[in-house]
C-alpha cells in the first residue's frame, strides 16, 4: 500500500507559493475591471428605460446563466479569430472580468434599489448634478451597504481563478499540476494546494472583516 509522502511537494513549496501571487493578481484585476464595468451597467439600468436598460439586464442574464469556463474559452479562441492576439493570462482576466461584471452589476443594483429617496433630495438641495450625486452620494453608500456581498464575490473569484490552469497559466493550481506531473504525488500536492487556498480564503475573510468594521465606524 502506498503511503502519503509530502516531502517531494514540500521541497517545491516556494515554487508553489509563487502561484499564490498570480492567483491573487488574476482575481484582483478581474474584480477591479469587472466592478468598473458593473458600475456602468447599473447606472445605465437605473437611468435609462429604453433599449440600453434592456441590454444591461440582458448582459447580466446571459453571463450569469452560462458557465464562466465557457466564457473564458470564448475569449481565448474568438479573439485570435478576430485578429486580436492575447496571452492566456490576459484571456483569463478578460473572461473573468466579463463574468464578474454581470454578477457585480446585480449586487450593486440590489444596493441601488435600497438607497433612500432622501439621499437624492439632499444631493439636489446641495446643487449636485447627476454625475456628482452618483460619485459622491449614491455609489459610496451602496459600496458600504453591499461590501459583504462584494467581498464574498471576490473570495469566490479567488477560488474560481483555478480555471486559469486549464489555459496554461501558472497560478496556484497550474503550478500544483506541474509539481504533480513531475513528482507523481498528485494527492499530496492537491492536499497542500487545497490547504493554501483555505489559508488564503481565511486571511481574506479576516481582512474584509476589518475593512467592514472600519466602514461601519465611518457611517
Amino acid at each position: 500500500m502506498n503511503r502519503l509522502d509530502f516531502h517531494p511537494v514540500l521541497v517545491r513549496l516556494p515554487y508553489l507559493l509563487g502561484g499564490v501571487w498570480i492567483t491573487i493578481l488574476i482575481a484582483a484585476l478581474a474584480f477591479g475591471l469587472g466592478l468598473s464595468l458593473a458600475v456602468l451597467l447599473v447606472v445605465v439600468r437605473f437611468e435609462n428605460r429604453g433599449v440600453w436598460r434592456r441590454m444591461s439586464r440582458g448582459y447580466s442574464t446571459a453571463l450569469t446563466n452560462t458557465p464562466q469556463l465557457s466564457q473564458i474559452f470564448a475569449v481565448f479562441y474568438c479573439l485570435p479569430l478576430m485578429g486580436v492576439m492575447v496571452s492566456p493570462f490576459l484571456s483569463v482576466v478578460i473572461g473573468m472580468t466579463l463574468n464578474a461584471a454581470a454578477y457585480l452589476a446585480d449586487i450593486l443594483g440590489a444596493g441601488m434599489s435600497r438607497v433612500p429617496s432622501v439621499y437624492h433630495e439632499v444631493a439636489l438641495t446641495l446643487g449636485l448634478n447627476r454625475r456628482q450625486t452618483y460619485l459622491r452620494v449614491i455609489l459610496p453608500h451602496v459600496g458600504r451597504t453591499m461590501f459583504p456581498a462584494l467581498a464574498n464575490h471576490f473570495q469566490i473569484m479567488i477560488l474560481g481563478s483555478a480555471m486559469a490552469s486549464i489555459f496554461g497559466v501558472e497560478d496556484l493550481t497550474g503550478r500544483a499540476y506541474d509539481i504533480g506531473s513531475t513528482t507523481f504525488r498528485i494527492l499530496e500536492v492537491m492536499l497542500v494546494t487545497g490547504a493554501l487556498y483555505a489559508v488564503l480564503s481565511f486571511a481574506l475573510a479576516g481582512i474584509f472583516m476589518l475593512c467592514r468594521r472600519g466602514l461601519e465606524r465611518m457611517v
